[in-house]
């Protein structure tokens, strides 16, 4: 005769069973939020793990950019040497973060520190003289030893070791005010004579003017010497900051001229207003400028010295064409 089972008996495993699926569930609920906001238990277990060892990282994190950031600003960059036709170079660091990935309770959020570099360096009016290729040589050591002190400033700096120290090996993210955080760095040499503006890299060089009007060289390094040296392109930076080149502005205007009219232009200005400087009987805006910017100097009120006079004979007969 099978013995049956008592009414308070039946009760308690009703009530054990009852117990123990809601831990299951509490535990499979519990496992969902953790996988989903953090990826695994292993990147929740280095979440506490940090937090543990270092509850104020964030705010040491902070503290240590903004010293990075002066420390940048204030360092002496670049050695001026007599031969380098240097005056001055000063930096800027610009913070340009991105905080659009914000952290729910259902998932981590992504962050990053954008540290943009902007650095001036401001040559004498005598650098204008020298010839573009004897340029370019002295620009590029330059920009190769304001990079390096960059780079040395930024590696070394407890910023980039603290963020280093505690970031997660498998994500390569720093948990930073509950959310993944990454670094990124970029930096930026321009040069001035008062002119033109230079920026160079081992690949190419552009020269721009006040007026917008901006040359590219092209050229190849071998063995510590620059080979092919050439003129790759000329053109206009329009209003969009977009660039115009000369070829393809005249493809342009010779493409309008034949549709409005049927045929091309040759007669010179499609107004037939009296022209001063006789612009049409040159065939490039360097040989216009060439030849006639002491005129523009000497004839016109605002231009503050002859590289302007010399833009603005450029600009004259772009408009011109």
């Amino acid at each position: 005769m099978t013995p049956q089972k008592s009414p308070k008996r039946s009760l308690i495993l009703t009530a054990i069973t009852f117990c123990l699926a809601l831990i299951l569930l509490q535990a499979i609920k519990t496992n969902y939020q953790i996988t989903k906001k953090y990826g695994s238990w292993d990147h929740y277990r280095e979440h506490a793990r940090l937090n543990k060892e270092n509850p104020h990282l964030a705010e040491e994190l902070d503290a240590d950019r903004n010293t990075y950031k002066i420390n940048v600003e204030t360092a002496p960059l670049y050695q001026i040497k007599d031969t380098d036709y240097v005056e001055s170079v000063s930096a800027e660091v610009v913070y340009d973060d991105n905080r659009v990935g914000e952290s729910t309770p259902e998932r981590m959020g992504y962050w990053s520190n954008y540290d943009r570099v902007y650095v001036t360096v401001q040559l004498s009016k005598d650098f204008r003289s020298i010839p573009e290729i004897d340029k370019t040589y002295i620009l590029l050591s330059i920009n190769d030893e304001i990079e390096q002190n960059l780079a040395d400033l930024y590696h070394d700096s407890d910023y980039y070791k603290l963020f280093d120290q505690y970031k997660c090996e498998k994500t390569g993210l720093l948990d930073y005010k509950d959310h993944g955080l990454d670094l990124f760095y970029w930096d930026h040499i321009s040069f001035t004579d008062g002119s033109y503006e230079y920026t160079v890299s081992h690949y190419g060089l552009t020269v721009t003017t006040k007026s917008g009007r901006m040359s590219i060289y092209d050229f190849d390094v071998k063995n510590g010497e620059i080979v092919n040296f050439k003129l790759y392109e000329r053109g206009t930076i329009d209003a969009d900051g977009s660039f115009t080149s000369d070829s393809d502005r005249k493809k342009s205007q010779d493409t309008n001229s034949t549709t409005s009219s049927g045929k091309r232009d040759t007669t010179g200005s499609s107004s037939g207003s009296y022209d001063p400087y006789d612009v049409h009987d040159y065939d490039t805006a360097d040989d216009f400028a060439d030849d006639k910017y002491e005129e523009f100097y000497d004839y016109e009120d605002e231009y503050e010295d002859e590289d302007e006079a010399y833009d603005a004979a450029e600009d004259y007969w772009y408009d011109e064409y």
